[in-house]
């Protein structure tokens, strides 16, 4: 059974197999949660766990408290911290179904003018849902896959595939498409084109709403992130050394829990519910890098940056921003160095995909006049600039040097395509060959599809361009702003004694050092998560871009940290 995030669902199972049988906590009045509220999620990613293992799992993450605040005789601010993470990772762990069943369902519906239009095409070649199952879900998009399962689980029936799918298609447009695909099967040949171009525009439009929605739904929560979870927050931190000043005194011990447990974990819930209500992205899966030789690599290079920082740190005179700035330099320059191969290969797979709806429609329209399919990808490999052009080219040169046919080409032991080419391009191509095999109704079908292609970009970017000035901005604060507000904030504290006068008791001013690591503690999380959250806003949950930028932010922040309190320092 083809299962969406099958990696969390086998941690779960294994998680959940190691710990105590769930009959046992019952001797002592207590009941390990099942969370009936989401055993929908689970059904809906067809996980072998099911809530009860969710709910084990949760309730053993929450036993994690425990331990935390027996630590309470020896220091209360770390038992409450440390407990107040427990909880919420708890928490994580009960709502990561839904959030990964949302992620899901975006897929399905970014996947929909695709996967409709592979039907469309099968039926116009050949009017049998069955073939037009088969054929769609010989694909490697969320739709196709769950597709699958469906032509697995109709064998033998009087149920057709298509009949079956219906239940799990999460908008009513892309159910009414599938819908109107299985009643052109049984159309008359005169009006089946009209029923057909319905279904497609009808995946479209659900596509197309699903992405509006998705702007409107997340513009308002990302601003108001970036207002009360960095920007209010990082003007109140300044505050703390100047406050004994005007006769107040703010506890360290007050602002770690709120800047150290409290804002960090509304940050990260603000960001999850903002990643679970995201518009669909339609860009290429991760690309299979082989990448074992690059890890010593990057740990030297970590190892290199952490002690550039801690030296740069002691030259600047700020050594209390060492244990802040040489960690978050490390591992940032570590990070980015381990993933800069596997964004390179993302990228050119991106720029494949981007020439695809030319290359689609080249190919279509040599078809549809009646040239042969390898003069067809010739011709696409001449005219397509770029390496869209380039891939066809390849294929073509490959077929004309073994002598083998389109097919080898392509995904053959020397074919021209490889896994990091990405799901979408690999789909495509395989669209175009089993199209070429109609002849001209083939080419005329894939015209017809390359048009279908062209308004799914059409539709990202103009998705991406409703969000990019929100991500921008979140990218930047998380990577620069913050940190060089922070590290003016903390020297300031460094000089309070001198700005307030005589009069402030040394006692009532924050340490310095105590006061560097809790603002520099926010900083480096607020860097981390906010850089995620403006990736996947931008481009999706692509870990390769995901882990680079991270670790850029974190080498950003850090460097910045310092040098905007050293800066500081000087000048007060």
């Amino acid at each position: 059974m083809t299962r969406a995030y099958a990696a969390v669902d086998d941690a779960f199972g294994r998680v959940s197999a190691r710990l105590p049988d769930p009959d046992l906590p019952t001797a002592l009045g207590a009941r390990v949660p099942r969370f009936v509220a989401i055993d929908g999620d689970v059904a809906a990613l067809g996980w072998h766990a099911d809530a009860a293992d969710v709910g084990r799992v949760a309730a053993a993450v929450a036993t994690l408290a425990i331990p935390a605040l027996a630590l309470a005789p020896f220091s209360v601010l770390v038992a409450a911290i440390l407990a107040a993470y427990a909880l919420a990772a708890a928490a994580a762990v009960r709502w990561t179904p839904r959030l990964l069943r949302r992620l899901h369902e975006s897929r399905l519906v970014g996947a929909g003018p695709g996967f409709v239009a592979r039907l469309a095409l099968r039926v116009r070649i050949e009017p049998s849902a069955e073939a037009a199952a088969r054929f769609a879900a010989d694909g490697d998009d969320a739709l196709a896959r769950t597709l699958a399962r469906h032509v697995r689980a109709t064998r033998g029936r009087p149920e057709t595939p298509l009949d079956a799918v219906e239940d799990a298609l999460p908008t009513p447009d892309l159910r009414r498409a599938v819908a109107l695909v299985a009643t052109a099967v049984e159309t008359p040949a005169d009006e089946r084109e009209r029923v057909l171009d319905r279904a497609l525009a009808a995946a479209r439009d659900a596509t197309e709403r699903h992405v509006r929605a998705g702007t409107r739904a997340v513009t308002g929560p990302v601003n108001a992130l970036y207002a009360f979870g960095v920007v209010l927050p990082l003007a109140l931190v300044g505050l703390v050394p100047v406050a004994p000043a005007a006769g107040l005194r703010i506890p360290l011990a007050l602002v770690t829990v709120v800047y150290d447990a409290l804002l960090p974990l509304s940050l990260l819930a603000g960001a999850a519910w903002v990643l679970a209500h995201r518009p669909a992205v339609f860009r290429p899966g991760r690309p299979a890098v082989d990448a074992p030789r690059r890890r010593a690599r990057a740990l030297g290079l970590g190892v290199g940056a952490a002690a550039l920082a801690a030296v740069g740190c002691h030259l600047l005179a700020v050594r209390w921003a060492l244990p802040v700035t040489a960690p978050a330099c490390g591992v940032g320059v570590a990070l980015a160095v381990l993933a800069r191969p596997a964004v390179a290969a993302d990228e050119r797979a991106t720029a494949v995909d981007r020439g695809l709806p030319d290359a689609t429609a080249v190919l279509g329209r040599r078809l549809a006049a009646g040239a042969p399919p390898e003069a067809a990808v010739a011709a696409a490999g001449d005219s397509i600039p770029g390496r869209t052009g380039a891939l066809f080219a390849a294929a073509d040169r490959v077929r004309r040097a073994l002598g083998r046919p389109l097919n080898d080409a392509f995904f053959g032991p020397h074919g021209a395509l490889t896994a990091a080419h990405g799901a979408r391009v690999r789909d495509t191509v395989r669209l175009a060959l089993d199209a070429s095999t109609a002849g001209r109704a083939g080419g005329r079908v894939l015209a017809s599809y390359a048009t279908a292609l062209d308004r799914v970009d059409a539709l990202e970017a103009d998705a991406r361009a409703d969000l990019a000035g929100l991500a921008d901005t979140l990218a930047r604060t998380g990577g620069l702003f913050a940190p060089v507000i922070a590290g003016v904030t903390v020297a300031l504290a460094a000089h309070v004694g001198t700005l307030a006068g005589p009069d402030v008791a040394a006692a009532d001013t924050p340490g310095v050092a105590a006061l560097g690591l809790v603002a520099g503690a926010y900083v480096v999380w607020s860097a981390v998560v906010l850089t995620a959250l403006a990736v996947c806003l931008d481009r999706g949950v692509r870990p390769a871009p995901l882990a680079y930028r991270v670790g850029v932010a974190l080498a950003s922040a850090g460097a910045c940290y310092a040098s905007a309190a050293a800066v500081a320092a000087l000048a007060l």
